[in-house]
């Protein structure tokens, strides 16, 4: 594993961990020009290259917890306005990515298929926007609105992404068991990768919130 280093080049760090691009394309950062480091490019957008080596970490590695000497005050504001990023990164390119692959899907199966994948995924839609809609209104409207409870969010914060996860599963299973061999292996693949590669980050994004927002509000709130 190639260590985290602001000084390292920002190539450096996309050849080194691709999966890292994504994190990129949420926070609106631009790629840049000529071989600068991680360091000089955080400097150029105003963004603390601290925070973003953090969140580097914690996406690389889902195991990864911040200590409190990782953490400072000053990183709840930012902390919040990338956890809002990425729910616009998931409904505004995630989603419609992976259901543009379903479609392609859908014009290889019967009607009985057609009819069962696309009533599965507009659930598992629904689901996941239900989701960033509550956590956009009980959370992090709740975190930046309050000053003094120290307890507040505690529920939400605690909160799994299980249900998420058992309608990937069901789609994963219906994409792989129950559509018709005429349905490309290949189109059916691409769909899978895209179906887990969400899982996946949602699952980031709660350790997210659950190790690094309850953290940084809790140090906040005992300030």
């Amino acid at each position: 594993m190639v260590a985290l280093d602001p000084e390292m080049k920002v190539f450096e760090l996309i050849d080194a961990y691709p999966e890292l691009l994504s994190i990129f394309s949420r926070l609106g950062i631009t790629l840049p020009f000529g071989d600068i480091s991680v360091e000089q490019m955080c400097r150029r957008d105003g963004y603390s290259s601290k925070l973003f080596m953090l969140i580097c970490r914690m996406h690389i590695d889902l195991s990864y917890i911040p200590t409190s000497e990782h953490i400072s005050e000053d990183m709840l504001g930012p902390v919040i306005g990338y956890l809002r990023a990425t729910h616009r990164y998931y409904i505004e390119y995630m989603l419609p990515h992976t259901g543009r692959h379903l479609n392609d899907i859908l014009e290889h199966c019967d009607e009985l298929s057609r009819s069962m994948l696309s009533r599965f995924y507009a659930d598992y839609v629904a689901c996941i926007e239900e989701h960033l809609g509550d956590e956009e209104q009980r959370l992090f409207s709740n975190v930046e609105r309050s000053e003094t409870s120290a307890d507040m969010c505690n529920y939400e914060l605690d909160q799994p992404h299980s249900d998420i996860d058992d309608r990937t599963g069901d789609i994963a299973s219906l994409i792989v068991k129950c559509l018709p061999e005429e349905a490309p292996t290949t189109l059916r693949c691409t769909m899978l990768a895209h179906i887990y590669m969400l899982r996946d980050d949602l699952r980031r994004h709660h350790n997210i919130e659950r190790y690094l927002l309850r953290p940084l509000v809790e140090k906040f709130v005992n300030k």
